[in-house]
């Protein structure tokens, strides 16, 4: 008998697979914003140490920037091939020992091995010292999982997710990625005075290894092991655990909706339906995450540079993440309703409205923190949304790819925002100076993501489109 597994994961009740699975996600995506926020909560401590202006540390600041780049574009799509769940474990491991590694740099006595990999000349003449070409490539290599692990987490949630409630799900997964962030925002300033910076990295690299256990009780895709012509028991088993009632039959074979394409499944991103709504998705991807990181960041430093002590420009830091998180529940809850596009724009409106205000230099703690919570909704909490957007308007066969990609384009968006900030911070740019050139891309934001929403109406059916119409 032929059954179809699309019905059948969509007519599924949500149980306790389906939380197993999204549970051990959200894992992925909280390690992902703890790690990427520690150089961040990092970098006044190490700019101390090593007596250099924190914009002197712009190249390390962004080495990890540059291996998530890397890895989304030509590593992730590998769980298009090899399973999210290989993928994934994989990325860990790198993530763990590479952040622990990153605690072991040394301002001072160079080993042999590592004059080899000089990067002075592209840290900057103010800094020379042979432990910042090792942070560097400590940073790069803690990219390189990370740029893998995020798309294949979001894109086995978003297969395990039923259609109704797929985008709202993939949403509150991505919550987990300001979670971590703002936990790492929340710990640096014990961790600094406990151990100093590198008990930041130690803390860190202590997690993602330990987090390595639970993962192993991930399931894979059964989208990707009908694919992969898994023999029909396995997957079959794997069904019956997903409840409403399915039990396996030696007869059964199983279908997907989705066509299977002979095309490359990057390749599929830019043909037909899919090319005018995947390349604005890319220009709203390059643009918020290069908002996103340039705060994640620069904040605590352009906060500490504003006149507020170091462990309250921190802790006031992590309301950006807390912003992210709350906006991102928000989305979710509402997103059913009205849809994610109408949503993004009010949000990029908002936090637009609230870097203007920031650049006139707010002096009350209250009004700085209120203004940095609205930024975060509006810029972190709307990545959720185009997380969600992104895991649901593709095809099973190029999920992980589609994700990817965007997620790489826009961090080299990232990259390049982040390493012009702290070339801006190092020429000696106020705080304010930074937060108003960052106004006007918000607003670009609001307006692309209206031409997005007119691109995916024009190329329906697809999931995005079905989510933006529900009543």
């Amino acid at each position: 008998m032929r059954i179809d597994i699309e019905q059948l994961i969509d007519e599924a009740p949500l149980g306790a697979l389906h939380g197993r699975v999204l549970l051990l996600c959200a894992l992925a995506a909280f390690l992902d914003g703890l790690d990427i926020s520690a150089m961040a909560s990092a970098t006044p401590s190490v700019a101390a140490e090593w007596h250099v202006a924190p914009g002197a540390l712009t190249w390390i600041a962004t080495a990890a920037l540059i291996g998530i780049a890397l890895s989304a574009l030509f590593v992730s799509p590998l769980g298009d091939y090899f399973g999210r769940r290989a993928v994934l474990l994989g990325s860990f491991a790198l993530v763990g020992v590479s952040t622990l590694m990153a605690a072991t740099t040394s301002a001072s006595h160079p080993s042999a091995a590592w004059s080899a990999l000089s990067f002075s000349s592209l840290l900057g003449p103010h800094l020379v010292s042979q432990g910042g070409n090792q942070l560097l490539v400590w940073r790069l290599l803690t990219g390189l999982g990370l740029g893998a692990s995020l798309p294949n987490a979001l894109a086995l949630g978003a297969e395990y997710s039923p259609k109704r409630s797929r985008t709202a799900l993939v949403a509150l997964l991505a919550c987990a990625i300001s979670l971590g962030s703002a936990t790492s925002g929340q710990l640096a300033p014990t961790l600094i005075h406990w151990g100093g910076w590198r008990a930041i990295f130690v803390a860190g690299g202590s997690i993602a290894l330990l987090a390595w256990v639970p993962l192993l009780a991930l399931p894979e895709s059964p989208r990707f092991l009908i694919l992969r012509g898994v023999e029909p028991k396995k997957i079959g088993s794997l069904l019956q655990k997903l409840g409403g009632g399915y039990r396996y039959s030696a007869e059964d074979r199983f279908t997907l909706t989705d066509p299977v394409s002979r095309r490359v499944p990057v390749g599929q991103l830019l043909t037909g339906r899919l090319l005018p709504a995947t390349l604005l998705l890319w220009v709203v991807f390059f643009v918020n995450l290069s908002l996103l990181y340039v705060f994640s960041q620069w904040l605590p430093t352009l906060l500490n540079q504003a006149g507020l002590p170091l462990a309250r420009a921190l802790r006031t830091a992590t309301l950006f993440q807390l912003g992210g998180v709350a906006g991102g529940f928000v989305l979710a809850a509402l997103m059913k309703r009205w849809g994610p596009f109408v949503l993004l724009i009010v949000s990029y409106t908002l936090a637009c409205i609230a870097l203007l205000a920031l650049s006139l230099h707010l002096t009350g703690l209250l009004l700085v923190s209120l203004a940095v919570l609205i930024t975060g909704n509006g810029i972190n909490g709307a990545q959720v949304g185009l997380n969600a957007v992104s895991a649901t308007l593709y095809p099973t066969a190029a999920r992980a790819s589609g994700v990817g990609w965007a997620l790489g384009i826009g961090r080299f968006g990232a990259i390049v925002a982040t390493f012009l900030a702290g070339t801006l911070l190092y020429k000696g740019s106020s705080s304010e100076h930074v937060f108003w050139l960052t106004a006007l891309p918000t607003f670009g934001c609001a307006l692309c993501v209206a031409l997005l929403r007119a691109a995916v109406a024009r190329s329906a059916p697809t999931p995005v489109a079905s989510a933006t119409t529900s009543p």
